[in-house]
């Protein structure tokens, strides 16, 4: 997983070096410099790496975290300069033998979750003029399961690099906080990271 994205982050650094001049996300039309929103809506499509190794260290062990079908989906609305709102869905898995919280697990477990997020562009504030880079932290809720329905409180923090007008690449960190989570053997505390490529809609 780190190869990947340390492989994506790569390929969109070298990319965008041809595209800088053309890549926007922005317009500033009016006199009064009044924020337009030239896509409002953004899909995006990659891939996920989840771990419950029972720490809050979310750099802790980061080979252990699993890889298993990882498919990552979502969608975003940005209805201010500052706001957006978005959807996603994750699918991962968790094989025989691998560990969850100090246990090494006897079977197979899929991994489902879905979550809503309000995100914050800091890149807005910090660097107003930088358009192919967009920087956000986001919070909000979601339900997951591994063995059992559970749901959680989530802080998400991430940015995408736009090679071009229309596409980007985004890498994301997830910091999800279960419900009754001393309670639950497999559905508690646990990170997720994200790589997905952005399309503008």
């Amino acid at each position: 997983m780190r190869n990947l994205v340390l492989f994506l982050f790569f390929v969109s650094l070298i990319t965008f070096n041809g595209n800088s001049q053309t890549t926007s996300n922005t317009k500033y039309d009016t006199p009064e410099d009044e924020y337009v929103e030239d896509s409002p809506w953004k899909l995006s499509v990659g891939v996920n790496a989840v771990g419950s190794l029972g720490t809050r260290q979310p750099f802790s062990r980061l080979g252990d975290f699993q890889f298993r079908n990882p498919l990552a989906l979502a969608i975003e609305h940005k209805w201010t300069k500052f706001f957006a709102i978005e959807q996603d869905v994750t699918l991962n898995g968790y094989d025989t033998k691998n560990e969850i919280d100090g246990g090494v697990l006897k079977d197979e477990y899929f991994y489902i979750s879905t979550n809503t997020y309000i995100k914050y562009y800091i890149s807005d504030v910090l660097f107003d003029s930088v358009k192919w880079l967009d920087l956000y932290a986001g919070a909000g809720f979601g339900i997951f399961s591994v063995n059992e329905l559970n749901s959680s409180g989530n802080l998400a923090l991430g940015g995408t690099v736009w090679v071009s007008e229309k596409i980007g690449v985004r890498l994301q960190g997830i910091g999800k906080f279960a419900v009754n989570a001393k309670d639950r053997q497999f559905d508690n505390n646990h990170f997720q990271y994200v790589a997905q490529v952005v399309f503008k809609l």
